[in-house]
């Protein structure tokens, strides 16, 4: 894994973005790209949607795909590009739910579509997994992670700089409470958005199996955790299934991470 970055790069780009950008080197070389199955990606086209550093597509690149990435932030963009010095990857901004934002700036259609940790900030979660199905070749895979909305952590409160805004489920208070609360412990209010909008937009494991079948995807794998993966890079923990998957509240309840590898059907 070549974390080596140019101390002109690094001095623009915040500690937080610079650790996101090696987790994401981090997870294609040691989880994904055995998840998904690839043995060989010369030639194929994949393409990231959120891809926030680009060091995910930055390890696809190295392996010889020839890689897209798509990001919707100001921020995470300019930091794309300030570590894609090389161009080895093809990078645009642009919005997965507004075809037009996007569609004079893909290399075609994609093999596979990697959506990590993303889908669960979006509102409109079915128009962007049809606008990704439309993008995909056929029997082309899309990999896709997110918290479920009934676990501990969904609510990204963990990112509450204080003890007392990192209490398991706490995002699962009724918002008049929850709001009087975050308050009460002295969050900003440009904070309180972030929270009361990343509540909002949260979607359930049985919620996202509706969507994806009524889409015409195949599940071709799907895993639930109770540790994550990308946990293993963060904490040092070690990876775990979730051991009350068989029971689906107590999964909803207890998986911080599930994770879909999708296919598009030959029609």
């Amino acid at each position: 894994m070549d974390l080596t970055i140019p101390d002109h790069v690094s001095s623009q780009i915040s500690k937080r973005c610079l650790r996101c950008y090696s987790e994401q080197q981090w997870y294609g070389e040691k989880f994904l790209f055995e998840y998904i199955g690839d043995k060989n990606v010369v030639g194929e086209k994949i393409l990231e949607v959120g891809c926030a550093e680009a060091g995910l597509l930055k390890f696809y690149s190295k392996k010889g795909a020839i890689c897209s990435g798509l990001e919707f932030s100001d921020i995470r963009y300019k930091n794309a590009v300030l570590l894609n010095q090389d161009n080895s990857i093809h990078l645009f901004q642009a919005n997965i739910c507004d075809s037009k934002s996007y569609k004079n700036k893909l290399l075609g259609v994609y093999d596979t579509i990697v959506i990590r940790d993303v889908i669960e900030h979006i509102y409109d979660k079915r128009k962007a997994l049809s606008n990704i199905y439309d993008i995909l070749k056929p029997r082309g895979k899309v990999f896709m992670s997110f918290p479920p909305k009934y676990c501990a952590y969904a609510g990204h409160q963990q990112t509450i700089p204080i003890l007392l805004g990192k209490i398991p489920f706490l995002h699962l208070l009724p918002n008049i409470i929850y709001k009087f609360y975050l308050k009460l412990i002295g969050c900003t209010e440009k904070k309180i958005e972030y929270l009361l909008n990343t509540k909002k937009t949260r979607i359930s494991i049985s919620h996202m199996d509706r969507i994806v079948n009524e889409l015409g995807f195949k599940i071709r794998k799907k895993s639930n955790w109770l540790i994550r993966p990308a946990y293993s890079f963060r904490f040092g923990l070690k990876p775990l299934k979730n051991p009350f998957d068989w029971a689906p509240l107590l999964n909803e309840l207890f998986c911080n991470g599930v994770l879909y590898l999708l296919e598009k059907e030959e029609k």
